[in-house]
């Protein structure tokens, strides 16, 4: 393989690398989030019934 195609590679799995980091961490925030809301659901949900 010549070293420009495996620089560009290389290149191209650090993108990868950087941009499945970022999803990650979007994912775990949006896990958050859901959990934020479905507790804040049921609270409010309890709370008109009362």
């Amino acid at each position: 393989m010549s070293e420009p195609a495996r620089e560009e590679l290389q290149a191209e799995i650090a993108a990868l690398r950087t941009e499945l980091k970022q999803a990650r961490k979007q994912n775990t925030m949006l896990a958050e989030e859901r959990s934020i809301l479905r507790k804040a659901t049921k609270f409010f949900a309890t709370e008109m019934t009362c």
